[in-house]
């Protein structure tokens, strides 16, 4: 299940901070995909609709829309974190804990 990180075959025999490293890694491969931001970008589109043609009458439709937004992005996030899970572990078993300074730190 991509929503439970504790039980990911990607993540098993690793310690605490191990596991840790190996998600971080896969959170920054995962932003380097525009899909991440789709959710974000139609929730953009549907403010701007709302605001300038009354899309949603209603606030409180107006605000499960906008919880609804929130849940897709959720979902969206986790799944590609889960994606990019096998790529980090690899690189992490190869570089070990200098992975992230190594990846992430070198980038910025």
């Amino acid at each position: 299940m991509p929503f439970s990180f504790n039980r990911r075959p990607e993540l098993a025999g690793l310690d605490r901070r191990a596991r840790s490293n190996v998600r971080r890694l896969a959170w920054h491969f995962a932003q380097r995909h525009w899909t991440l931001h789709a959710p974000a970008v139609a929730w953009l589109v549907f403010v701007a609709l709302h605001t300038r043609f009354g899309l949603v009458p209603d606030q409180r439709q107006y605000m499960y829309v906008t919880l609804a937004f929130f849940v897709a992005v959720v979902i969206v996030i986790r799944l590609h974190i889960a994606h990019h899970l096998r790529a980090a572990r690899a690189i992490h078993d190869a570089l070990g804990p200098r992975s992230l300074s190594a990846i992430i730190r070198a980038r910025r």
